[in-house]
Formats: C-alpha cells, sequence, structure tokens
C-alpha cells in the first residue's frame, strides 16, 4: 500500500540570473547555475488548472463539461525573512524589479532512493510578483510571503539513482577512485562544493597522470533509459585529455578511451562505454562523441566543440533500451544519434577521468554528477 510523502526536507532553489522564457524542458532546466532558498516555513499548492466550458443540451437540461484554457497556477512560498540568505536576496530582488523577465525554479523532495540517490525534483519557469513582509506581534518572527505566477509546463522528475552536488564535507564512499603513480596525481575530494580532480604531471600517459572516480552503482541499458548528465569545467584545454560517461569496470584506474595519438583516431581501453572524449592528442582538439560495443569501437563523431579553459560546459548523455545514445553540449543536440553505442546486457557505471599530456598538472572539477534510469 502506498504512503504519503511528508513534506519535512523540501527544499527549494532560484536561477542565479533570469532565464530566457523558452527554457521549459527538463534538459534546458538542470543546466542552470541555482541556489537555495533558505528558511522557508510554508510552501503553497501548485498544479495546472482547467478553465469549465459549459453548455445545456434542451433534450434533457443537462449541463455538460468540457475543459477549455488552462492555468498553470501560481505557487507562494513563506520564509523566516532574512536578505542576507543569498536566495531570499535574489527572490526579493526579481520580485520588485519591474521586469518581465522569467526565473527558473527546482523543487526537490525528500525522497531519494538510497543514500546516493537524488530526490523528486520539480521544475518551472515563473514571474516573482511579490516578496512581501509580515511583522506580527510581539512574540512573532520576521517573517515574508513570496509569490511566483508559473509561465511554463510544470516538469516533475522521477528520483535519480545517482545525483551529487558534491556539497562542502560530503562523501564519495559510494565512488571508486583511483590516482596514477605520479606524485603529483591526486585521488578525487570534495572542495568548496566541487568534485576536484589533479592529475599527475609526469607527461607519460594515464597510468602515471590519470585521476579518476567511478560510480559503484551500476546500470544496464536494457533496464530502462538513462540520462547522464555532468557540468564540468578544465583548468587548461592544452596538453590535457578528460573522459565522462559510462564505462564497464569500476576495480582499476583505466580511461575508457582516449586519442591514439594518429590524426583523429581512438584507442578502447574499456570493453563497452559510451561517453565524451577530450584528447589534445587528437588532430582536432574538439570533444569527441565516442563508443565501444563488445570490444567494437563506434565511428567517433566531433562535436565541433571544444571546452574552454576554466569555463564551466554541461554534458549530458541519454541512451534507449536499444542502447542508441545521443549526446548533448549545454543543452543542444551534438552530432546524431549512436545505434547500440554499448552492449544493452552489460553492467556499465558512471565515471570521470582525466590526465595531463605534458609536464603541466591539469585540474578537472565538477559541480554536479547526474544519473536517472527509467
Amino acid at each position: 500500500m502506498a504512503s504519503p510523502q511528508g513534506v519535512l526536507g523540501t527544499r527549494l532553489f532560484i536561477s542565479d540570473a533570469a532565464i530566457a522564457s523558452t527554457i521549459d524542458t527538463e534538459r534546458e532546466f538542470s543546466a542552470q547555475s541555482w541556489t537555495e532558498v533558505g528558511l522557508i516555513t510554508q510552501f503553497g499548492e501548485y498544479g495546472r488548472v482547467f478553465d469549465p466550458v459549459t453548455f445545456q443540451a434542451i433534450y434533457d437540461g443537462r449541463t455538460y463539461k468540457l475543459k477549455g484554457g488552462y492555468n498553470d497556477g501560481q505557487m507562494s512560498i513563506t520564509v523566516g525573512q532574512d536578505l542576507s540568505d543569498t536566495g531570499q536576496d535574489l527572490l526579493f530582488d526579481a520580485a520588485n524589479a519591474a521586469t518581465q523577465d522569467n526565473w527558473g525554479f527546482r523543487i526537490e523532495f525528500n525522497d531519494p532512493p538510497s543514500s546516493v540517490g537524488g530526490p523528486t525534483t520539480v521544475f518551472f519557469r515563473g514571474l516573482p510578483m511579490s516578496f512581501r513582509t509580515t511583522m506580527g506581534a510581539v512574540n512573532s518572527v520576521l517573517s515574508a510571503t513570496a509569490m511566483m505566477e508559473i509561465n511554463s509546463p510544470i516538469i516533475t522528475v522521477d528520483p535519480a539513482e545517482l545525483y551529487d552536488t558534491f556539497d562542502t564535507g560530503g562523501s564519495l564512499t559510494h565512488y571508486e577512485l583511483f590516482n596514477g603513480s605520479d606524485a603529483e596525481a591526486l585521488d578525487p575530494a570534495i572542495s568548496a562544493n566541487t568534485l576536484v580532480m589533479v592529475t599527475g604531471n609526469a607527461g607519460t600517459g594515464f597510468a602515471a597522470d590519470g585521476t579518476q572516480a567511478i560510480g559503484d552503482t551500476g546500470y544496464t541499458l536494457a533496464a530502462g533509459a538513462i540520462v547522464l548528465e555532468a557540468r564540468l569545467q578544465i583548468s587548461a584545454i592544452t596538453n590535457a585529455a578528460f573522459y565522462f560517461g559510462l564505462t564497464d569496470q569500476k576495480a582499476a584506474l583505466e580511461i575508457p578511451i582516449e586519442s591514439a595519438a594518429s590524426a583523429d583516431t581512438i584507442t578502447t581501453n574499456a570493453t563497452d562505454a559510451i561517453g565524451f572524449m577530450f584528447d589534445t592528442s587528437m588532430t582536432t582538439d574538439n570533444i569527441w562523441l565516442v563508443g565501444v560495443n563488445n570490444g567494437s569501437d563506434e565511428t567517433p563523431q566531433n562535436s565541433a566543440t571544444a571546452p574552454v579553459a576554466a569555463t564551466n560546459i554541461t554534458l549530458r548523455i541519454e541512451t534507449n533500451t536499444s542502447g542508441d545514445a545521443s549526446f548533448y553540449i549545454n543543452g543542444v543536440l551534438a552530432g546524431s544519434a549512436m545505434t547500440t553505442a554499448a552492449a544493452t546486457g552489460v553492467t556499465l557505471y558512471p565515471t570521470l577521468a582525466a590526465m595531463a599530456r605534458s609536464t603541466a598538472s591539469r585540474t578537472l572539477t565538477t559541480d554536479y554528477l547526474y544519473l536517472r534510469q527509467g
């Protein structure tokens, strides 16, 4: 028998800046930067309401009802007012600005499926309309009520099996962590709300210079569609390589796919993998879309997009149960769908890997990793 969901632990986030009025998909919302609104004491209702359309038939006198136009409504929240809270301050400024700017909103329920899971997440675009202070009597807490008019479809995303925001003080116990033999290569670690991966500087390859995090939880493509996404940046785009995606092993340091250092060809170290590869040993220094299925390399695709040093880029892979994969960079489809990119029955693990290609160390940072299946 189903049980009701408690509200305790629910969180609200506002986008760090106004967003375009065209943003209305999970992919576009998840690529935004977010700030939590603190000290919420009450959430209001939200949801679509249709206008009733009625008519009466003379024959039987009955009132017949149809659905007409609809309104996605509004949502209000009450907070213990504290404008030193960055999220409250963003909401206050947006509500008081005489503009038509839409802002992104994200609600996270307190229902992650496991200790390494992410909760049900709701996205919508809205117009902050008010932020009104309530004083009250002598024993009252200074509070405020904010109201947002919802101006987009309301998107509800099922709980994710893996969703990390790498909060400072958090744990990486649900990952296998590896580093190369060079003294400069370090295990991935959390710092300043990011996953930090520092490479070696021997310049001799991944065995010496690599740093890698591999998720402990495995997934098969046949079990359900997978969405895997991360926002990352690399400190320099010269003499460097990184891989983000899925791979078939979690027991050892291994960059799943890298440049073969001959024109725009690749070397696959994994038997099955799907991912994004950037490697300056390629003739063309762009991000490549790569895969290997049961030891057979897929044709690598040049995304025509290069990372920018020390600048965030959002990479997303979507697979179906047939093993086909689509790739997105900053919310835009890159290349074409890769058919049966990896074997559907093989257990795959999410991974991030980086290395230097010279005697200068590189740093890869990631501020979130998201995986959902089903």
